[in-house]
């Protein structure tokens, strides 16, 4: 691709850039980001709690009550009070830090600072040696053959190493790794295997699973293929926005493109909610059991299903 205006097109990387390495850890761009929205967590937190009166007497508090009774009026109305009250803290930490996450990737900066690293990509050439060994006779191949073969490995990486320089940014949505998104979709569906045995012992979770006996097989791969439906979906929404306004601020340096950023802003608000409501549905699933237990755990496990089917609407 050519350049546009006199400016080198934008560099977009599927996976999370290195900066620095500690040890065998390899601290990307992306675990930076997310180190950023734990601290703002925190401190929201800090602030909220540490500082809380009967009467809300700041903003910060009235914002943090107000997230928070609409988070457990959710999961209470899903899940029920019992089991609402039991999940409460890991739906809402969820949705939280990847609100957080998504919003804070938005910020000036972010993905648009940082510097210029070399990268040498050698290009294959395995002809080129024994394009130079079958010219020889056959006479001499045996003395010839590793003068030859040193000589073509020398040429081959000097011709085929082509150097040019990337830009890494120092700061990149969390959400936009998949290794990010992926150990998220692995605590929350662990979790859910952990409620389904909580409330219904090894062996009744796993009849649960067998009923009936011939869709066991089907169940497992469904409860594993969530892993990979949680995870590839906000990851997939995310890099894509952000390859999105890359190219329209690549495309329109001189404008502001307040569309493309509200429509961020929405989006990441609806990603946010679909992990955690998509997460709150199979809590409740898992503990109500695909046959019902009573009339209380039928009528949850009834709102689930209609709550799954609109959220998976929604993320199509």
């Amino acid at each position: 691709m050519g350049s546009l205006f006199g400016m080198d097109p934008p560099h977009i990387s599927l996976a999370a850039e290195t900066l620095f390495t500690l040890g065998p850890l390899h601290v990307t761009n992306s675990m930076i980001m997310m180190f950023l929205t734990m601290i703002v967590v925190v401190v929201f937190l800090a602030r909220t709690a540490g500082r809380a009166q009967l009467i809300p007497a700041g903003r910060m508090q009235l914002l943090g009550e107000t997230l928070v009774e609409a988070l457990l009026g959710l999961v209470e109305g899903v899940a029920g009070k019992r089991l609402g009250r039991r999940i409460f803290p890991l739906i809402a930490t969820l949705f939280i830090f990847i609100l957080l996450a998504n919003w804070l990737a938005l910020l000036p900066g972010v993905g648009t600072i940082g510097f210029y690293q070399e990268e040498a990509h050698v290009e294959q050439a395995a002809g080129a040696a024994h394009g130079a060994e079958a010219a020889k006779d056959k006479e001499h191949a045996t003395e010839a053959k590793p003068a030859a073969t040193g000589a073509a490995t020398k040429t081959e990486a000097a011709a085929g190493q082509e150097k040019h320089t990337v830009f890494v940014p120092i700061l990149r949505a969390a959400n936009a790794d998949l290794n990010m998104t992926l150990a998220m979709a692995l605590i929350a569906v662990t979790y859910v295997q952990f409620i389904g045995v909580r409330f219904h012992g090894v062996g009744g979770y796993l009849k649960e699973l067998a009923t009936p006996p011939f869709l066991f097989p089907v169940h497992v791969i469904s409860e594993l293929s969530r892993i990979l439906s949680l995870s590839a979906r906000l990851f997939g929404n995310i890099f894509g926005g952000e390859v999105f306004l890359v190219v329209i601020f690549f495309l329109f340096p001189l404008l502001v493109p307040l569309i493309p950023l509200g429509l961020e802003l929405f989006f990441g608000f609806i990603q946010a909610v679909l992990f955690s409501v998509l997460t709150l549905v199979y809590l409740s699933m898992a503990a109500a059991g695909h046959g019902g237990h009573g009339a209380e755990e039928h009528h949850h496990d009834t709102a689930a299903v209609a709550a799954h089917g609109a959220a998976a609407h929604g993320g199509d």
